[in-house]
C-alpha cells in the first residue's frame, strides 16, 4: 500500500516537473520563423538584383514580394481572387537562366482556373496592376512552392522570378 502511494506521489512530482520545465522553454512562433525566412530570401533578391544592375524601380509588398511594375495597366479594372485571369507569362528560378513555366507569348486562363488557386505570390502581386498592366514578381520560396518545391523543375525553397501581363480577366 505504502509503495503504491508513493508511486503515485513519484508520478504527480515527475508530471509536475515536466509541465514546469515545459513551461519555462523557449516557444517559436511559426510566423517569425516565416517572416526570417522571408526577409532572408528579399535581401538574396535585393543583392542579386544590385549585382546585375537590375535593382532599379524595385519596390517591396508589405507581405513580403518584391516586384517591379512594367506597365501599371488601364488604372480602373483590378482583379480579385475570384476572377479568371488572361496571362502571358513566364517564370524561371530566380538567379538561373532556365525558363521553368511559359505561356510561349500566348494568353491563357489555366483552364478558367481563377486566381486565388494560383500561387499567393501572383495572387497578391496581380492585383498591384489593373487590365494590360505588366509586372515582374520576385516571390520568396513560402509565397511559391516552399519547401516542397515542384520536382523535377522547381527544387525545394526555390525563389521565383515571374514576369506577368495582365492581359484580361473575367
Amino acid at each position: 500500500m505504502i509503495k503504491k502511494h508513493f508511486f503515485h506521489l513519484h508520478l504527480l512530482l515527475t508530471c509536475c516537473l515536466v509541465l514546469l520545465l515545459s513551461s519555462c522553454a523557449k516557444k517559436y512562433n511559426s510566423t517569425d520563423l516565416l517572416g526570417d525566412s522571408i526577409d532572408r530570401e528579399n535581401t538574396y533578391i535585393r543583392d542579386y538584383l544590385r549585382s546585375i544592375g537590375r535593382d532599379s524601380g524595385l519596390m517591396f509588398h508589405p507581405s513580403g514580394i518584391c516586384y517591379k511594375i512594367i506597365l501599371p495597366g488601364n488604372g480602373v479594372d483590378t482583379i480579385r481572387s475570384n476572377s479568371i485571369p488572361s496571362i502571358v507569362y513566364t517564370t524561371k528560378i530566380l538567379a538561373g537562366d532556365k525558363l521553368i513555366e511559359s505561356s510561349q507569348n500566348l494568353p491563357t486562363s489555366f483552364d478558367n482556373r481563377p486566381i486565388r488557386d494560383h500561387i499567393l505570390g501572383w495572387q497578391i502581386g496581380l492585383t498591384l496592376i489593373t487590365k494590360g498592366g505588366r509586372i515582374i514578381l520576385y516571390i520568396p520560396s513560402s509565397f511559391a512552392y516552399g519547401h516542397l518545391g515542384v520536382p523535377p523543375n522547381i527544387p525545394p525553397n526555390a525563389i521565383l522570378e515571374s514576369d506577368i501581363t495582365l492581359v484580361d480577366f473575367k
